[in-house]
């Protein structure tokens, strides 16, 4: 990046310097994963100066004063003094401001690097990964957070308890399930919230991954003192807790927890898993941390991302059809803020738990043995009966005042972990969040989920110099009965073509922070039409 003497500022001390704007514009630029050169150009030394520059074959023994003033100005003694113009960009480089949780250079390696998402439903996660997300102290402080004020206020509410025997119907001993345990960061965060509240639990840890349930016996050995009862299981198999004193009959969950969520919110088919098990919630004062999350779209231009994708069809050809997790930084939101038309729309929201599936009717009537099977594949079968309640649709119009090329749609999500239930409470729910406009209100230095990009094939004409420009997307998140992969596909295009493109079911190992391998269970359909207009 070369810098011209003609954009610096002569300050109030008469010495050069640069405007606010050109400093952060460096600033920005020294976080880049690649760092550029900044070259000065006609800031000096002139041609008389170089010219009356010693010979270096005479300053070969220079004096003890000349290596002095060398040493101090990190030059050596047959080279000129440091001008003012390169002694002020030293002071720009001492002057940064230190980088922060998303800026350190281990996340900075991420920039713009396309990953497949993760299936933690079909493959089990390695200890590595697991280590990564537990490094992420701003997530876990949050559900932390969610589940004291949990406890506080159903104390505060008296509300019974699961754990209640008939004898003494308001206890206060809850029932507390970890559903999706992995290493056990959300059960200790679960105990310390306990304690915190003074609130005694009975608490039960949901994990299939055969590793990490291994780690969670001995954590539950060593570090919780045994108050953990760690059950290997997928959670929509699990038969339900038996709680102490009851061991022989199965009872209800008064606080479930789970981490579920995708960087689309929903894109881990956490709706599906929960479903599962939440049949085992009381009724109906039962708590669901999250509460609720939402999906959130915007069009963005990046031609760098749309190159690095175009060079994997080759070999990958279904690279356009992949949705990908990625850091965003060399992009263009082509939308702008516009009064009812918001830069990030939101595309749907669910909420948990579900008022009444149709499994948990057909079990009042059958009984809890007789199981509601569907010819749904992956989650849906066999766990909660039908899907139908998990479809979605959204139809978005976007304000795009500026000629670009929409390369595809940036996605991320919001999550309410958990909303007061005081009727006359000002209290703020407890969130988290990945939009660029609220990650700092919500939860600031939050890394542990990226954006995710849905690439479109042929990106979106340029708009005509005469239209003041918009763009229209159709989603919708349907089920399939089919137990093979469901595709999901976007079509975009302007006035003349209608280009199918966007993303499939299928998942394609790629490098990345840890990839995973495709599965055929379970799959999201989204259909998604974008258009510019005529």
């Amino acid at each position: 990046m070369t810098i011209g003497q003609e954009i610096f500022q002569v300050n109030k001390a008469g010495h050069p310097s640069l405007s606010r704007h050109h400093q952060d514009l460096i600033n920005r630029y020294m976080r880049l994963r690649s760092i550029p050169w900044l070259v000065l150009c006609d800031v000096g030394p002139s041609l008389e100066e170089l010219l009356a520059l010693p010979n270096p074959a005479d300053t070969e023994f220079p004096s003890l004063a000349e290596v002095s003033s060398a040493l101090k100005e990190k030059r050596r003694p047959y080279m000129p003094a440091m001008n003012e113009h390169v002694a002020y960009m030293r002071y720009l480089e001492r002057q940064q401001p230190p980088f922060s949780a998303m800026e350190t250079p281990a996340l900075t390696s991420f920039q713009d690097w396309l990953q497949p998402p993760l299936q933690p439903l079909a493959d089990n996660l390695e200890s590595a990964t697991y280590e990564v997300f537990e490094g992420d102290s701003v997530k876990y402080d949050q559900y932390e957070k969610a589940i004291t004020q949990a406890m506080v206020e159903w104390k505060e509410l008296e509300k019974p308890t699961a754990g209640a025997p008939a004898s003494h119907p308001y206890c206060r001993e809850l029932v507390v399930t970890v559903a999706g345990a992995g290493r056990g960061p959300l059960v200790t965060r679960a105990l310390r919230a306990a304690k915190t509240a003074n609130t005694p639990i009975q608490i039960w840890a949901l994990e299939k991954n055969q590793d990490a349930y291994v780690y969670l016996l001995r954590k539950n050995k060593l570090e919780w003192g045994n108050k953990v009862t760690v059950v290997k299981t997928d959670m929509r198999g699990w038969e339900g807790p038996r709680l102490q004193g009851y061991e022989d009959k199965i009872g209800k969950v008064d606080i479930l927890i789970t981490e579920l969520l995708g960087s689309f919110g929903d894109n881990e088919l956490s709706p599906e898993c929960l479903d599962g098990i939440q049949h085992h919630l009381i009724r109906p004062h039962g708590i669901s941390i999250p509460h609720s999350y939402t999906a959130h779209l915007s069009p963005i231009s990046t031609p760098r991302l749309y190159a690095d994708i175009s060079s994997r069809v080759v070999a990958d050809p279904n690279a356009f059809e992949t949705p990908w997790v990625v850091r965003l930084f060399a992009i263009d939101y082509v939308a702008q803020k516009a009064p009812g038309h918001p830069r990030f729309q939101q595309a749907w929201e669910f909420a948990h738990p579900v008022i009444t599936l149709r499994a948990d009717e057909f079990a009042l009537k059958h009984g809890k043995k007789a199981r509601y099977v569907t010819g749904g594949g992956g989650s849906m079968a066999g766990a909660s009966g039908s899907n139908e309640h998990n479809a979605r649709h959204c139809h978005l119009t976007f304000v795009c005042p500026t000629r670009g090329v929409i390369h595809g749609l940036a996605g991320f999500f919001e999550s309410v972990l958990y909303a007061t239930q005081h009727k006359k409470s000002d209290k703020e729910p407890v969130e988290i969040s990945i939009l660029p406009d609220q990650i700092d209100r919500k939860s600031k230095d939050m890394v542990s989920w990226f954006p995710i990009f849905f690439p479109l094939k042929v990106g979106c004409a340029p708009l005509p110099p005469h239209c003041q420009g918009g763009c229209v997307l159709t989603l919708a998140r349907n089920r399939s009965t089919s137990p093979k992969t469901q595709n999901s596909r976007s079509a975009c295009g302007g006035r003349r073509t209608t280009p199918r493109c966007g993303t499939s079911g299928w998942w394609r190992s790629m490098p990345g922070l840890d990839p995973r391998r495709g599965s055929r269970l379970g799959r999201q359909i989204c259909t998604a039409a974008a258009r510019s207009p005529v």
